[in-house]
């Protein structure tokens, strides 16, 4: 079943505010805690539903074109 483009949309956009916070606020940067959270959580949340975003119409076009592949 293929996730819904407008729930990766939304991980993508409400994970980005924390990668901007860890980016921008040195205090943030010096959190553990916070530090886990943007390495092991939102980055690869917001990478992964980045790629898949972008990839996913060349995926739906070679689909179409090999449809038993």
């Amino acid at each position: 079943m293929p996730i819904p483009r407008t729930l990766l949309r939304t991980v993508h956009l409400t994970a980005s505010p924390l990668i901007g916070a860890f980016v921008y606020s040195g205090a943030l940067r010096e959190n553990d805690t916070f530090l886990a959270l943007v390495q092991w959580g939102a980055f690869p949340l917001v990478a992964g539903a980045g790629l898949t975003l972008w990839l996913a119409p060349r995926w739906a076009r070679r689909a179409l074109r090999h449809p038993n592949a």
